[in-house]
């Protein structure tokens, strides 16, 4: 469990993961890790920079994350030609029931990190 106290831990995991996605984005222009594994990356590095940028719950910013990649996918249905360009480097190109199933992982595994899994520095005195 990360403490809430170190936004810090948050701010480096963002850093961390954002370049392990620019990687991904430079170097593997297909496969799992590509299509998969960046997407479920892709959802913790995005409640990474919402977590060492706020002060909401844990549970406030699994949701938001959740809503703001569910919803960047759905947009991802739309074609809008003026903007085709951006969007595609922002937003992805196509729309993918597999994407919104590698968020849900995603979002599984911060809950798991963030909730059920012990902590990683133990209370003294116990």
């Amino acid at each position: 469990m990360i403490p809430r106290s170190k936004r810090s831990n948050y701010s480096i995991g963002f850093v961390i993961l954002l370049s392990i996605e620019i990687a991904i984005a430079t170097y593997l222009k297909t496969g799992f890790i590509r299509a998969n594994l960046g997407d479920f990356l892709v959802v913790i590095l995005l409640y990474c920079l919402l977590m060492g940028c706020s002060s909401i719950s844990v549970k406030t910013g699994l949701l938001v994350t959740l809503v703001i990649s569910f919803i960047i996918e759905f947009l991802q249905l739309v074609n809008l030609p003026q903007y085709q360009h951006a969007a595609t480097l922002v937003f992805g190109s196509h729309f993918s029931w597999l994407d919104l199933l590698m968020y849900v992982f995603g979002i599984g595994f911060i809950l798991w990190v963030e909730i059920v899994s012990p902590p990683l520095h133990p209370k003294k005195g116990v």
